[in-house]
């Protein structure tokens, strides 16, 4: 059995004692483990060309998601998702500064506005043009620009969401808002663009002088933008949502069962990131510590919020696939009598605050939320995994979104003040989902002699406190497998436990050595480990009745936490 998979395996039944063979060791001296480790890619990796029409049609026609539905494979003994070239825990583990929440993954310096940018590839495809530059310094960036009717509608949300996904965890690139001159352009020779027809055609001053023609100008002449710094390492193209890369060592758990991809939804609905989608990733061939390796970015945020990149976020999305065979059906059997439920909301006044585009809290329920089309990770994500997402996006505080939301740089403050709202709102509701399908327990430690833990629906006002606890103590042998119990279960309405007689580290009466008060051995014996299992009882939730296992590890003097591990409970779209 894979070690990674050990955190996913069905609670125990814990009746008194079981034996398994001695080749199922839960537990290994490293665990939990933090860090996933990178194997190195020395063979270079192929570059993936993706369609973007072929990945629409196969997750909206084909169920790359639904055909074996299980928990996810990539989590450690406690149940979490360690470090990896996927992800990073960041804002969720240790809380980050207000100075790190704004630079978010921003390390290096902004493209100079003082001198002239080289541009050496332009967009005019669609409404909203766009071009690639390189700085004075030699830094390439893409510099992508607000929709010519709506300023400021792309380019905020952009930041503002690549600042929350980086806290996060994910890669990101950096991006920043920039205000250049545009006489300041200089185009590179043979540098080409695509007309409106999509097709290569050379860029020139004139035409590039055509293309900013519309776009709005401020007071003094610049344009406002937004700069994507090129991510470091060899571009390989997207990744999907689904398998692996069978060039890359380190990519052995499929896509669609990974926690963080899986999770990523109940994020996306919170954000209302609507495009997450093959082409908006992009993975790259990096050296780091002298190990070369494959790492996995999340990329282009415009369409997230109220944007909808090139223009106001569509009413439509978010609420229903782009083709969805549940409303078609509703359609038919209600004779075209039946009205979508995106026809019922009341939109903010655009013109109020524009830059905010489409975005709202009162008609949003992130159960129901959906994106652009089905992705085969969002599809799978279970309970389990909308628990591990909800603790994570409830850690920002109404402080550390503000902050973040400045860095959208709104030139209305109304404007600024609805966003921030609306993000809270849309904050608590995603929360509330996640901390209401499985025990919410979590925070587990070990205070002198008891187990202590907090329950976060309750620390966040999801639930009143009207939790009972219920605790059975067991031993287990990790030689063996065998379980055995211990004493008799407890109830409680209190959120700790004093560990079981047995197991209490023995206290040394000794003044001279060791000294008075040092914890000495233990009723168990090298292999064995304290389990408790913990159930909880809430009247409007019964969910929480699934079983929570945490694993006791003595390590000479007290115990560490080495194991979580949560009852399976229905998946968010079963329930």
């Amino acid at each position: 059995m894979n070690r990674m998979s050990y955190g996913c395996v069905a609670f125990l039944a814990m009746s008194m004692i079981r034996a398994v063979s001695a080749n199922d060791q839960k537990f290994y001296n490293d665990d939990p483990m933090q860090v996933e480790i990178q194997l190195d890619t020395s063979q270079e990796p192929s570059k993936i060309e993706l369609s973007d029409l072929y990945d629409r049609l196969g997750n909206t026609f084909h169920d790359y998601g639904n055909e074996d539905r299980g928990e996810a494979l990539n989590v450690n003994t406690v149940d979490e998702v360690p470090d990896s070239s996927w992800f990073s825990n960041r804002h969720g583990v240790r809380r980050m500064s207000l100075d790190e929440l704004v630079r978010g993954p921003n390390r290096g310096e902004a493209p100079s506005i003082d001198e002239t940018w080289t541009v050496s590839r332009g967009k005019s495809q669609g409404i909203t043009p766009g071009f690639e530059i390189t700085d004075a310094r030699g830094t390439r960036y893409v510099i992508k620009l607000d929709p010519v009717d709506v300023p400021e509608l792309n380019s905020a949300a952009e930041v503002i969401a690549t600042k929350i996904f980086y806290a996060m965890g994910y890669n990101v690139p950096e991006n920043r808002i920039v205000r250049f001159d545009p006489d300041k352009l200089v185009v590179a020779e043979g540098a080409q663009a695509e007309d409106r027809f999509g097709d290569a055609v050379s860029l020139t001053k004139q035409r590039l002088s055509r293309m900013l023609r519309h776009v709005p100008r401020l007071p003094d002449g610049r344009i406002r933008a937004m700069a994507s710094k090129y991510v470091d390492g060899q571009p390989l193209g997207p990744f999907r949502y689904h398998g692996t890369r069978t060039d890359d060592p380190n990519d052995i758990v499929a896509h669609e069962d990974r926690r963080e991809l899986r999770g990523l939804r109940l994020f996306s609905a919170w954000l209302n990131h609507d495009d997450t989608r093959a082409h908006n990733t992009q993975d790259s061939w990096v050296t780091e510590n002298g190990t070369r390796y494959v790492k996995h970015h999340l990329m282009d945020f415009g369409s997230a919020f109220g944007s909808g990149t090139v223009d106001l976020q569509l009413p439509n999305l978010s609420f229903h696939y782009w083709f969805d065979a549940g409303l078609i059906k509703k359609n038919a059997l209600g004779f075209g009598f039946h009205v979508p439920k995106y026809r019922k909301v009341e939109w903010p006044h655009f013109g109020d605050y524009p830059s905010v585009g489409r975005w709202e809290s009162t008609y949003f329920d992130p159960e129901e939320w959906k994106s652009d089309y089905p992705n085969p990770a969002f599809v799978r994500m279970t309970a389990r995994d909308a628990f591990w997402a909800a603790k994570i996006l409830m850690r920002f505080t109404a402080e550390e979104l503000r902050a973040i939301v400045e860095t959208g740089e709104y030139s209305s403050l109304e404007a600024a003040a609805y966003f921030y709202e609306t993000l809270v709102a849309r904050q608590r509701k995603s929360g509330a989902l996640g901390m209401s399908g499985t025990n919410p327990i979590d925070g587990f430690r070990v205070s002198g002699d008891k187990l202590e833990f907090e329950n976060l629906a309750e620390l966040y006002d999801f639930a009143e406190p009207r939790t009972t606890y219920t605790v059975s103590w067991f031993v287990y042998d990790n030689a063996d497998g065998s379980v055995e119990g211990i004493e008799s279960p407890l109830s409680s309405t209190a959120m700790s436990v004093a560990l079981p007689r047995r197991a209490r580290p023995v206290r040394l009466a000794s003044a001279a050595f060791p000294p008075r008060g040092l914890p000495g051995p233990t009723g168990l014996s090298e292999t064995e480990l304290l389990l408790a299992e913990i159930r909880s009882e809430h009247p409007s939730f019964p969910a929480w009745n699934h079983p929570v296992g945490v694993y006791l590890r003595f390590n000479g003097e007290g115990y560490d936490v080495v194991g979580v591990e949560r009852g399976r409970a229905a998946s968010v779209t079963e329930r």
